[in-house]
């Protein structure tokens, strides 16, 4: 898999905050800048329960960053911890987080590669202000979820947010898991995504040759959580290579005329 190199032609700084498990050292990374300004606190835990295994969804923010970087490689990542290693987290979390961005930090693009369904199917008033405080130059994209379900998933159904759904590998059908309907703005390849991930060896022997729970750096892997930096990174590498606002990014990459649409799809990108 070949690393991400930067656009020649690149001419405005797009930062993109990936808001998930962490970030995890890559070598497709590893010697940026904004790499080594990443804060201790925000490195992926791996193994939090000490059990020898990888934690079932730790490298999932290391895998979304890797994504972001195919489409935008010349984009500074800010990654922030909100979810642990068995991908739970709480709203309070990613409130601080997407405040902090709000006060402190700039972000050109937000993913959200998480979200949940609330019992009254309405959304969070608390979260949802704290998306609109980022403001109309912060564009957030956030995934649909995996429920094969069209109930509004949050925070992707909230109007100033950009949800995506996930196609199948040939890129032309929704793929089975995931959510859709009137709410999604959007549906990209989610199907044996492949990007960066983590290092780590478990327990368990090799057999026949193949360790079954060695980890390289690289994986494939399925889910809206995987659609959604695609289209984040589109945004923002258009806006780097053309110099634009993130928001007219946003409006070029889904309103292309020659993008076909699906009414529980939104508009249907493969590349």
């Amino acid at each position: 898999m070949p690393a991400p190199r930067p656009a020649a032609d690149a001419c405005r700084d797009v930062t993109v905050a990936i808001l998930d498990t962490g970030l995890a050292p890559h070598p497709w990374y590893e010697d940026a800048d904004w790499f080594r300004e990443q804060r201790e606190e925000d490195a992926e835990v791996l193994d939090a329960d000490l059990d020898r295994e990888l934690d079932a969804q730790a490298g999932h923010g290391t895998f979304v960053a890797g994504v972001v970087l195919r489409h935008a490689p010349t984009a500074r990542l800010r990654a922030r911890r909100v979810l642990g290693g068995d991908g739970v987290g709480d709203e309070l979390g990613v409130i601080r987080a997407l405040a902090r961005l709000a006060d402190r930090d700039h972000a050109d693009v937000v993913n959200l590669s998480l979200g949940c369904h609330t019992y009254d199917d309405r959304p969070s008033p608390v979260l949802s202000r704290a998306i609109a405080g980022l403001g109309r130059r912060t564009v957030v994209v956030a995934c649909a979820g995996n429920a094969a379900d069209d109930r509004p998933f949050w925070p992707a159904a909230l109007k100033p947010v950009i949800g995506v759904a996930a196609l199948d590998g040939d890129g032309h059908d929704r793929a089975w898991f995931s959510n859709y309907g009137w709410w999604v703005d959007a549906a990209a390849p989610g199907v044996d995504v492949e990007s960066s991930f983590v290092r780590f060896d478990g327990p368990r022997p090799p057999v026949d040759g193949a360790d079954p729970d060695r980890f390289d750096g690289f994986a494939t892997w399925s889910g809206t959580s995987f659609a959604t930096p695609m289209v984040a990174g589109l945004i923002a590498g258009l806006a780097a290579s053309e110099g634009l606002a993130p928001a007219t990014a946003a409006e070029r990459i889904l309103d292309q005329p020659n993008r076909p649409t699906h009414p529980d799809l939104g508009v249907i990108i493969r590349s």
